[in-house]
């Protein structure tokens, strides 16, 4: 798939050269390096995961981000109105209409640029990450991992901090969105604006299965906030901490273990992005 992303991309008069990775973190070091050199853009050719690397490379400098998606979810890439055709996404990296966004600041380590989670969907992302040595379908992954935490989760308790407003009890999931969806295309923050300066926190309280069922499909509507075990709130900073270890993990990759802060940095990432973002402001 690279050699047809390469030519494609030489053949829309984008000058390039590829670098593939090594090793977890290999992307951030050499986008970091590449940024420091003065290169005016670094492309990510992959998912969530690969456009996260790039992004902690980048972060705060001139270098733009571009994207050709061909990850499993690409859900950044589709908030960044960028299409998962290749021949369509090379034209947008060609045409470089640059946007400035918001970045998600997780302890003062690192950044990520969608969405964040814990509980639920985190633990079947842990579960999807500790199997990718098996080199089995990354989708058929979370399904799996979904089914079998469906069955086996326990809400876990969590505390939240933020704008001088405190939240504790239990919780199913708690995501961070910086953009409105996640995981293939579920809208789990849909007011969130990657612009805005403000972090959109969907909290979703336990429930009956049942009721997790009925329910689950309108997530990809972004109508499962209308439930009254599921509120919204904005601040441009949170603090969570929680009864036993939690992982967060964004962007597919694992961030931080509880207790941790998130903050919103305003502008941060420039980024290539198509002619029909839904996550920008204007």
């Amino acid at each position: 798939m690279y050699p047809v992303v390469v030519r494609t991309l030489r053949e829309a008069g984008v000058v390039c050269s590829v670098i593939t990775s090594q090793y977890p973190g290999h992307i951030t070091e050499v986008s970091g390096e590449l940024a420091g050199r003065g290169n005016e853009t670094v492309i990510a050719c992959g998912g969530d995961g690969t456009v996260n690397e790039v992004i902690n490379g980048i972060a705060g400098t001139r270098t733009a981000l571009g994207i050709v998606p061909l990850g499993t979810g690409n859900d950044f890439a589709v908030n960044m109105g960028i299409s998962k055709d290749i021949n369509l996404a090379c034209a947008i990296i060609k045409e470089r209409r640059i946007k400035k966004i918001d970045l998600v600041k997780v302890n003062d380590d690192r950044f990520f640029g969608g969405t964040g989670c814990v509980g639920f969907d985190a633990e079947v992302a842990a579960f999807a990450s500790r199997r990718r040595k098996e080199k089995s379908n990354p989708f058929l992954l979370h399904v799996m991992g979904g089914l079998l935490k469906f069955v086996s989760y326990k809400p876990k308790t969590v505390e939240l901090r933020f704008d001088g407003q405190r939240y504790f009890g239990d919780i199913m999931l708690v995501a961070f969105g910086n953009i409105r969806s996640y995981a293939r295309g579920m809208v789990i923050t849909p007011r969130a604006v990657s612009d805005d300066a403000l972090l959109d926190i969907c909290v979703v309280r336990p429930m009956p299965k049942w009721k997790v069922l009925t329910i689950f499909p309108s997530v990809y509507k972004g109508a499962h906030v209308n439930n009254k075990e599921v509120t919204l709130h904005r601040s441009r900073a949170v603090y969570v901490q929680s009864v036993g270890s939690m992982d967060l993990y964004a962007d597919g990759d694992f961030m931080a273990t509880t207790p941790f802060r998130l903050e919103v940095t305003p502008k941060h990432l420039n980024v290539i992005v198509g002619p029909k973002g839904s996550n920008l402001s204007s």
